[in-house]
């Protein structure tokens, strides 16, 4: 091509079709991988809390069946010493236990309700392809 001023120019070899062409957004999908991401490990996080309260479940529910198993040699005892199973003596005998096997059941059923609320309140992961262009 020559110019006004009798140089010559010379075309880079960009045509039309060229240009029209975009860079890929990679800062959209940097964004979306690092969205992906932190849902991830916040769900990991969350999956991890729930699991610690079921093993404090666990736990308790293991010291409940200690109590219990009290209360049976007790009674056993009770009745092996006066042949006879006098209800009022396996209560004085046995009430320390039973008190702790009330809290003890009280405390499984807040934990029981605390895993049941981050269960609820738990959005499941949503599996997207990132590399998919949201503009299409």
């Amino acid at each position: 091509m020559i110019g006004t001023s009798g140089q010559v120019a010379y075309s880079i070899g960009v045509s039309s079709r060229d240009s029209d062409m975009t860079a890929p957004d990679f800062g959209n999908l940097f964004d979306k991988v690092k969205n992906a991401t932190k849902q991830a490990g916040d769900q990991a996080s969350k999956l991890a809390r729930i699991a610690k309260l079921k093993a404090n479940v666990l736990s308790l529910n293991s010291e409940k069946e200690r109590h219990l198993k009290t209360i049976g040699i007790r009674a056993v005892i009770l009745f092996s010493d006066e042949n006879s199973t006098d209800g009022e003596e396996l209560k004085n005998r046995v009430r320390d236990e039973l008190a702790q096997i009330h809290r003890i059941n009280e405390r499984i059923q807040e934990l029981n309700d605390q895993i049941s609320e981050m269960q609820a309140g738990a959005p499941d992961v949503d599996v997207t392809d990132v590399t998919k262009d949201t503009n299409e």
